[in-house]
């Protein structure tokens, strides 16, 4: 999972897009909100959890304040011995999920993501202009069913919609 500032400003707001991608598959999940919290990456997930049809068993992000405390405040303190616990961490805890960090200063740890963002700049942001946050919404859900059912070489010409069902008729 990763977050994405959208260009521009709304009527003079600030939008954030959160993407999270099955690496295995490459289906993704959009979702723009007005702001980047830990709230809403956790918002994200339960979002993600009632749309992909398998479970989730681990989660990776970069290691901004709204995915992780850990190189921040007491964390880091090594004279600390009772260190707080991240609202998302809790949150992974109670589903099962591994929540893995990549390491500080190493986007490419994490480059599905970053790979994505970019495409997105190039091929969606370049080419809108919302007059709404609603226009927004509405043309990045369009935009991310498209990008899940398009073609992609890395998965041998099928798009990540068909992986997943490829992967439900194997397991049915």
């Amino acid at each position: 999972m990763d977050v994405k500032y959208v260009p521009g400003a709304i009527k003079g707001l600030k939008y954030y897009q959160y993407t999270v991608i099955d690496t295995a598959s490459r289906w993704r999940h959009l979702e723009v909100f007005d702001e980047q919290t830990t709230h809403h990456s956790i918002r994200m997930m339960e979002i993600v959890l009632k749309r992909f049809p398998y479970q989730v068993h681990g989660l990776k992000t970069d290691n901004h304040s709204t995915f992780t405390n850990y190189y921040l405040g007491t964390n880091k303190r090594s004279d600390v011995s009772v260190k707080t616990i991240h609202a998302l961490d809790l949150w992974c805890r109670q589903h099962n999920i591994t929540h893995y960090l990549i390491d500080p200063g190493k986007p490419t740890q994490n480059g599905t993501v970053e790979r994505s963002h970019r495409e997105d700049g190039e091929k969606f942001y370049q080419k809108n202009k919302f007059q709404s946050v609603q226009e927004l919404k509405t043309k990045i859900r369009v935009w991310n069913n498209y990008y899940n059912d398009l073609e992609h070489c890395s998965l041998d010409g099928l798009s990540p919609n068909e992986v997943l069902l490829k992967v439900t008729d194997v397991v049915a």
